[in-house]
């Protein structure tokens, strides 16, 4: 169905060039054309569309909505005036590296063609103009080029600075600070509402306990394998959490563990840990499993000691895993601050890990301050009412972020018991993919929260 557009008729005749319009969208409105224009010569192409997505901004859904678009600063800028009265403005070389015809993005995948070097960045636009549900551009310059780009794709991606705050505000997480929420494995593995609930409770909330899970080795892996690959690492892709006589880990044998991270020491730590329980026999004494969220943790240790968080944040940490007696020799060390915000000054990213701390190495000046915010931390994570404490029983499945909750585990006695579980990980950035996809594909118009990856959305 051909677009209906009303235009005055000095527009008409002026070509839409540096002019103002009005555009009226039909519902069931495509791009399915674009034209590339270089010299004296033109090429004809399809429009590429993105792979398959699902815009949080719905132009069918505007009936006969109108959409005014002006040119201004002699074709550096384009404002776009929404029919929620919202305004955009998208620079020209802003449009111009994210054109959509199928010379600059390919049509399947979705990735950009062409060279970057090519584009001219003091390049303006000279003419815009209509097609379907999309705007056609004309760029002058070194580089003429006319393209074409969605306008409810251009919806989605404003920059304007309300809808940078709107998304990240979208995309803050809710606090873990009490009971563990649960769910059913048969539920998560014969449900797809269920199983995008409990990934949205991880994502939010940062754990879950997933219960009747069967009691067989390997069982980690179908949860596992619900959300995404597993990561392999140093330690496999299944690792048995059990007391050994000649540990390779901490966590193989009967010792108190403090709060930390696991494997921070790699240049991206895991994101997901899941951890089964396979045996706890009721001889065994202590063994509870604490968790913390970090990301509260420091976020209320920057209210309370403002002073040592900015040391957490600008101070580098230093962290290593260095062991050559064991089946895969390790030599890994990695050095960044415990702390990292994004811009805005919110918490991207808590690095936290005692037993696996190499020799601090930073200016003469900086030693003290850092030991000072350092040891002030750990005490308040001790001290502070975030913790959660939870005895694993058998055929249940503890799931958390491990970028963002600090878990740890009381000294045990096994008394001739055994306490066995079996766990593994999941990359962060292939478990945010997987909550993204869901939410797009349930169209719910909201994003993914923070992930303790340092994203910096």
């Amino acid at each position: 169905m051909s677009a209906v557009f009303q235009f005055s008729a000095r527009s008409v005749l002026l070509g839409l060039s540096l002019s103002r319009y009005r555009l009226l969208l039909t519902t069931s409105q495509q791009c399915n054309i674009g034209i590339l224009q270089q010299k004296k010569y033109s090429h004809k192409r399809n429009f590429s569309k993105d792979s398959p997505r699902l815009s949080t901004w719905d132009i069918s859904s505007e009936k006969c909505a109108e959409v005014s678009l002006d040119l201004l600063q002699e074709g550096r800028l384009v404002e776009v005036s929404w029919p929620d009265n919202s305004v955009s403005r998208f620079h020209s070389v802003w449009l111009r590296h994210n054109c959509h015809c199928s010379l600059c993005k390919q049509k399947y995948s979705g990735q950009i063609l062409i060279d970057s070097s090519s584009i001219d960045p003091q390049s303006v636009l000279d003419n815009i103009n209509v097609l379907d549900s999309c705007v056609e551009l004309s760029w002058r310059g070194k580089e003429i080029h006319k393209g074409v780009i969605p306008l409810s794709w251009l919806k989605d991606n404003c920059y304007s600075e309300s809808s940078r705050i709107k998304e990240s505000q979208e995309r803050n997480i809710s606090p873990f600070v009490g009971n563990i929420p649960q769910v059913s494995f048969k539920d998560i593995s014969n449900s797809e509402d269920s199983l995008f609930s409990f990934l949205s409770s991880t994502n939010d909330l940062g754990i879950v306990i997933v219960t009747d899970v069967p009691s067989e080795s390997k069982s980690v892996s179908k949860i596992a394998e619900l959300i995404a690959p597993i990561q392999n690492t140093i330690y496999s892709m299944i690792f048995d959490v059990v007391s050994k006589p000649q540990p390779i880990n901490v966590a193989y044998s009967t010792a108190k563990i403090p709060f930390h991270m696991d494997l921070v020491y790699y240049e991206s730590p895991p994101g997901l840990q899941l951890l089964h329980c396979l045996r706890f026999d009721p001889e065994v004494e202590g063994g509870e499993n604490m968790f913390i969220d970090s990301f509260q943790a420091a976020k209320l240790f920057q209210e309370e000691f403002p002073h040592h968080f900015d040391s957490l944040v600008r101070i580098p940490a230093s962290f290593q895993k260095i062991h050559y007696d064991r089946d895969w020799p390790v030599h890994m060390k990695y050095k960044r601050p415990h702390i990292t915000l994004n811009p805005q000054g919110q918490v991207i990213g808590v690095f936290w890990a005692p037993p696996f701390e190499a020799p601090l190495q930073v200016a003469e000046e900086d030693v003290q301050p850092y030991y000072d915010a350092y040891h002030k931390f750990s005490q308040f994570l001790h001290e502070c009412n975030l913790q959660v404490e939870y005895k694993l029983k058998v055929g249940e499945c503890v799931l958390f972020n491990n970028r963002r909750i600090l878990h740890a585990r009381k000294e045990f006695i096994l008394n001739g018991g055994t306490r066995y579980f079996q766990g593994c990980y999941i990359n962060i950035d292939e478990f945010k993919s997987k909550v993204e996809f869901m939410m797009v594909q349930r169209k719910t118009g909201k994003h993914a929260k923070r992930v303790g990856n340092q994203c910096f959305l």
